[in-house]
Order: structure tokens, then C-alpha cells, then sequence
């Protein structure tokens, strides 16, 4: 070995007329590594032979107790292996242990897929910190649904604290792609039950809690029937909707056939049918999880000097309290806001002189707000949505015609393209989706247009969009024509509230049954709106901002399907209409 390529990069300093001083360089340490690396794999001047299995390992004690605490205390404590010419290592993997002294003297190591956990058991053995986090942040940036709750323990059984918060953090955040993997199924009761009960496990409702537990009772049904009802217990039950008890819980054989079971079925119903007792049930067990708490976006909008809004308000249904995020880059009134893949987006509006087709972006983690790819034309009273993973902005006004026409998005691509444009032209439409019964395995469901204006009258039909087949259809129409109309779809059905009629606000509300393809009148809003936004929020519909036929609102209203009735739950902080408005859940 040529270790005169290892150039010391040396520096003389005069102190005084007699004295020089010399210093190697910080490369003297790497070129004395180097003798002493080329000495041992030519076992000379070698003091200790390391033992592991079958193979044998030569080295040096001054070596091995440098990089060492493990091997420091060995050789210099008085013990016998201090003395002994052969140290024999037991329950560790012979191939690692030698990895770790190559990385004694070359400082170099590589960590893959294969041996990382016996390098991260090894190196901890050997009170090796550096590597001991490098193996770790290895396993985290392999965390996967299908190895994560495998990670979790074998980080829980080396007490490494980082990757095992690492891997829970992992386990919660993806808890229904978790669940569709064997480690999963092979989970021991104990484990289970802990993840039943955490707070932050990331699900859209309750029902999936519970459909983890039956699919994991399942796998064994023999051994895991006698304790299903100490993990059922785990459950919020009373946040399930009485359908899905009946349905669904009722009629599970499992919990049939468990007295137990059923009686806290029983305590669930009696939930639902007797609100004057509710007092008497825990509040854990009745209170939904964090993750099912959602956060509610108004957008932009004008405000009641006419002038558009860069503001954006966020309701948190949870606290009940309103806050302001970043505002946007462009005030916008008349836009379409959507939430797709955790970001919210604000397409096209009007920003007080032009009509945009510029769109934004906000990242719901990082909070910021910047801008993507703008549409192919502006849209001011446009629609959007999400739908089968890109966005579609459906519709609306560019100055000079009322469009028919349909853009979508692909955040993939950072691209928008044409789509089949609407038989009618819509401003002021809104749109839902529903999802798609017919079988079909693309996935994705159906979009709605409804109401809106065509630039002569204000309109009552409605037109469903394949994105299949790429065409559009037309279905049942409302019964009163709704421009400004807040739509939004809760519980396979497509709700149509307020809006105007070319005469007057409206407070009337319908709802459409997509199997009947008709639509049918519920319960009026509170107040009349027009130009307002809705969404759903935990199995209710909200209903917020808007215009009365006099002035701008700021109330917030819910209709709650099960009860039929619309009540005031709150504010926002502004008095506004044609606002954007969108449901994302809580990070």
C-alpha cells in the first residue's frame, strides 16, 4: 500500500528565534490507521484474536479499544480477557462483528437492507453511538406499512428511542395501509390493544378501527374470540353511526356469539337512542378520535365593500375556534377551492381587475402557499374539486362567455388539460362527488355539476360527468333553480342548499338519491344564502358565509342528516360570499 498518497498536509509555525512548531495535519491520524489496517491483514504485530463461530477475526487491542467503550473496559479493567490471546463473542453475527473492526481502522462502513438490524444490535453491544444512529435513521428511511410494526419492536427490544418513536409515528400516521399487511394480522393482544386505544392513529372514522379488530379476531378465531370483548373495549363504539352499528357490528358473528361483545354493542345503540343518558358513558368512548376532527377552509372571497380577499379563515370544529393561515399571493373572489393529497388549492377568481386562471397552492404541513401551473384560461364563479387523485375546475366566467368547458389538474404532471366540456355553460355552479356504484374498478365516481347561470337564466339542471368515459350526462334537475348554490355529498347523497334564483336568495335545500336519480326538498337553512360554501364535517353538513338578499354572513350553520334540522354552531371572523371553501383533516 502506497501510504505516502495520504499526504499529511503539514504547517511549521516560528514561535521564537529557536523554537519551530510542527503538526502533521489531520491527516496523520488516517495514514498511522492505515499502517496499522495494512499490519493486521498481514496478522503482524497483531495482540488478540477475535472469536465469533466459526471465524476468527485478528486485531489490535490498542485498535479495538479506541473506537470501543465495550472493548476499552475489557482490555483495561483487569478482567481476563485482557490478558487472553483469544476473545470468544457469543449471540452475535460473526460477518457484522467483523464489518465493525474493518470499521475500526478505515472508518468506512456500509449499511444495507441485510444486515442493519444486526448492525444496530452489534454496534449497541459495543456502545458504537454513531453507527447505532446511523443503522437507525437506515430503518427509518425504510419504514414501510409492511414492516413498520416489525421495526417498532425490534427498536422497542434495543431501546433505540428515536426509531421506536420514529416507527409509532409511522404506524399512526398510516394505520389503514397497516393493517392490510400480515405483521399486522400477526399482532400480539397486548400490542393490539395499545394501538386500539392511541389517540393518534390517523383513520378517517371509527370504522376502521373496528374493521381492523374483526380482520385481526379473524385470522384465529379459535384462540382471539375469547378476548375480542377486552379489545372491542377498545372502540369508540358510540361514535360509529347507528347504521353502521346495525348493519355492520350487529351482525357480526363474532360478536353474536359473545355476551360481552354485544352488551357493549347494546351500550353503543343506547348511545344513539337516548341522548339524556349520555352522561352516564365514559367521554373517551364517546369522544372521536383526533384524526376524525376536521378543519374547515374559507377562502379568499369578496367582502362587503365588493373588494376580493387574499384571507384565508380556518374553523376547527374541534376547539370551535376560527384562525387566520398565511394569506394567499393573489386576492381572489369567485375562485374554487379543493383539497387534494393533503394541499389545499385556490383556482382562477377575480382579483379586483382581471379574471385569472392562475392557481395556488397550499402545503397543509409546511404552510405554505406557492403557485403551480395555471389553468388554460381564466375562471372567475368557477367550480372545483378532487376527484380519482387530480382536480377538475369545472365551468365559469373569463370576462367575454360563460364557459362550458372543463380543466384538469395533475400534480404529478404539474399540468392541466381540457376534459369534455358540460352540455351547459356554468358561472356560479357548484360541484360534488358521489361515488361510483356500477362496479367499477377505476375507483374513482362521479362528478356533479349543479345550477349555476348560462349567461341568460339562472339554471336547475344537473349534469354527471364520467371520468371514464369522458362524457357528461345529464340527470333528474332540482326543483328550484339555484345559482351561487353550496353543494356537497354526505352519505351517498348529493345536498344543493340556498342559492339564487334570479329573484331571490334562497334558504331552501335538496337532496339528491342518485340510485332514484331524483332529488327531493329537506329542511331550509336558517337564513337565505347565495354564494356561500359548504362541507361536511363528521357525518354533518356546514354550511358558512354567503349573502342574504341584504348583507354578507358570517354565521356558520350544520344540518345534521339524522335529526333533519339545521342549527347555528358559530362565526367566522369575516362577513363574506363567493369564498372557497374546503374540509381537509386535521395534521
Amino acid at each position: 500500500m502506497d501510504f505516502d498518497s495520504v499526504s499529511p498536509d503539514p504547517s511549521v509555525q516560528q514561535l521564537d528565534n529557536e523554537t519551530f512548531k510542527f503538526e502533521a495535519g489531520s491527516k496523520h491520524g488516517i495514514k498511522a490507521l492505515m499502517v496499522m489496517d495494512d499490519l493486521r491483514k498481514r496478522r503482524q504485530l497483531c495482540d488478540v484474536t477475535i472469536c465469533v463461530g466459526s471465524k476468527k477475526i485478528y486485531a489490535h487491542r490498542l485498535v479495538l479499544s479506541s473506537f470501543s467503550s465495550y472493548f476499552l473496559a475489557m482490555f483495561t479493567n483487569g478482567m481476563m480477557e485482557s490478558v487472553e490471546e483469544t476473545i470468544t463473542l457469543k449471540d452475535v453475527d460473526g460477518n457484522v462483528v467483523e464489518l465493525l473492526i474493518d470499521f475500526a481502522y478505515s472508518g468506512k462502513l456500509d449499511i444495507t437492507i441485510d444486515t442493519v438490524q444486526s448492525l444496530l444490535y452489534t454496534s449497541s453491544l459495543f456502545q458504537l453511538t454513531a453507527i447505532q444512529k446511523a443503522c437507525s435513521d437506515f430503518l427509518q428511511r425504510q419504514l414501510h406499512p409492511s414492516n413498520c410494526l416489525g421495526i417498532r419492536s425490534f427498536a422497542g427490544t434495543h431501546s433505540c428511542t428515536v426509531l421506536l418513536q420514529a416507527s409509532e409515528k409511522f404506524i399512526h400516521e398510516h394505520f389503514n395501509d397497516v393493517v392490510q399487511n400480515e405483521e399486522f394480522l400477526l399482532l400480539p393482544r397486548e400490542e393490539l390493544a395499545t394501538l386500539l386505544s392511541c389517540e393518534e392513529i390517523n383513520v378517517d372514522s371509527e370504522e376502521d378501527v373496528y374493521n381492523a379488530l374483526i380482520a385481526w379476531a379473524r385470522q384465529d378465531v379459535d384462540e382471539r374470540q375469547s378476548f375480542l370483548a377486552e379489545l372491542l373495549e377498545q372502540i369508540r363504539l358510540p361514535t360509529l353511526s347507528p347504521h353502521f352499528l346495525v348493519d355492520e357490528v350487529e351482525k357480526e358473528e363474532l360478536i353474536r356469539q359473545d355476551i360481552a361483545c354485544r352488551n357493549l354493542l347494546d351500550e353503543a345503540k343506547n348511545f344513539h337512542m337516548l341522548p339524556d343518558r349520555r352522561s352516564k358513558l365514559g367521554s373517551q368512548k364517546s369522544r372521536p378520535r383526533k384524526s376524525t376532527f376536521s378543519k374547515l377552509f374559507s377562502v379568499c372571497g369578496m367582502d362587503s365593500t365588493g373588494h376580493p380577499l387574499r384571507t384565508v379563515e380556518q374553523y376547527n370544529f374541534h376547539s370551535g375556534k376560527v384562525k387566520y393561515i398565511p394569506p394567499l399571493n393573489t386576492p381572489r373572489s369567485g375562485l374554487g377551492v379543493a383539497v387534494l393529497d393533503g394541499k389545499l388549492y385556490a383556482v382562477g377568481g377575480h382579483d379586483g381587475t382581471s379574471y385569472l386562471n392562475s392557481v395556488e397552492c397550499y402545503n397543509l404541513t409546511t404552510g405554505e402557499w406557492k403557485f403551480v401551473a395555471p389553468m388554460n384560461q381564466p375562471r372567475r364563479y368557477v367550480a372545483a374539486t378532487a376527484l380519482g387523485g387530480l382536480l377538475y375546475a369545472v365551468g365559469g366566467y373569463d370576462g367575454v362567455s360563460v364557459l362550458d368547458s372543463v380543466e384538469v389538474y395533475n400534480p404529478k404532471l404539474d399540468q392541466w388539460k381540457r376534459v369534455g366540456s358540460m352540455s351547459n355553460a356554468r358561472r356560479h355552479v357548484a360541484v360534488g362527488v358521489l361515488e361510483n356504484k356500477d362496479g367499477d374498478s377505476s375507483g374513482s365516481g362521479y362528478l356533479y355539476a349543479v345550477g349555476g347561470h348560462d349567461g341568460i337564466i339562472y339554471l336547475k339542471t344537473v349534469e354527471r360527468y364520467d371520468p371514464v368515459t369522458n362524457e357528461w350526462t345529464c340527470v333528474a334537475s332540482m326543483g328550484a333553480r339555484r345559482g351561487g348554490v353550496g353543494v356537497a355529498a354526505l352519505g351517498g347523497c348529493l345536498y344543493a342548499t340556498g342559492g339564487y334564483d334570479g329573484s331571490s336568495n334562497l334558504s331552501t335545500s335538496e337532496r339528491y338519491y342518485p340510485d332514484e336519480d331524483r332529488w327531493a326538498f329537506v329542511a331550509p337553512m336558517s337564513v337565505c344564502r347565495s354564494g356561500h360554501g359548504v362541507g361536511v364535517v363528521n357525518g354533518c353538513l356546514y354550511a358558512l358565509g354567503g349573502h342574504d338578499g341584504v348583507s354578507y354572513r358570517n354565521r356558520v350553520e350544520f344540518f345534521d342528516p339524522q335529526v333533519g334540522e339545521w342549527k347555528t354552531v358559530g362565526q367566522m371572523g369575516l362577513c363574506k360570499a363567493v369564498a372557497g371553501v374546503a374540509v381537509s383533516k386535521e395534521n
